[in-house]
């Protein structure tokens, strides 16, 4: 159907102008979600890969280093191995 099939002449305050405002309000907010849930899987998205990029950095550490933040080359070697969605704290 047609506006002009259910409302030949809307007036402003009309039945049929209060449809159109609700159907372009509902349409918004559809768009809103849609980007809002877009905007997070971007977020996870990057923080996958900033853990890919940390754990690598970790295993081509000296054990000089490692020793400086209190790993173990075992440690080290275990965490980076880990799959980069392998990621406890990704909710924060």
């Amino acid at each position: 159907m047609t506006k002009e099939s259910i409302c030949p002449a809307p007036l402003p305050g009309s039945a049929c102008d209060h449809r159109q405002v609700e159907h372009a309000l509902a349409t918004t907010r559809q768009r809103l979600r849609f980007i809002v849930r877009l905007w997070h899987w971007a977020r996870r998205m990057d923080r996958l890969a900033q853990l890919r990029r940390e754990r690598n950095q970790l295993h081509e550490l000296s054990d000089e280093l490692l020793r400086d933040i209190g790993l173990t080359r075992h440690e080290a070697n275990r965490e980076s191995r880990r799959h980069y969605w392998d990621d406890i704290g990704w909710r924060r």
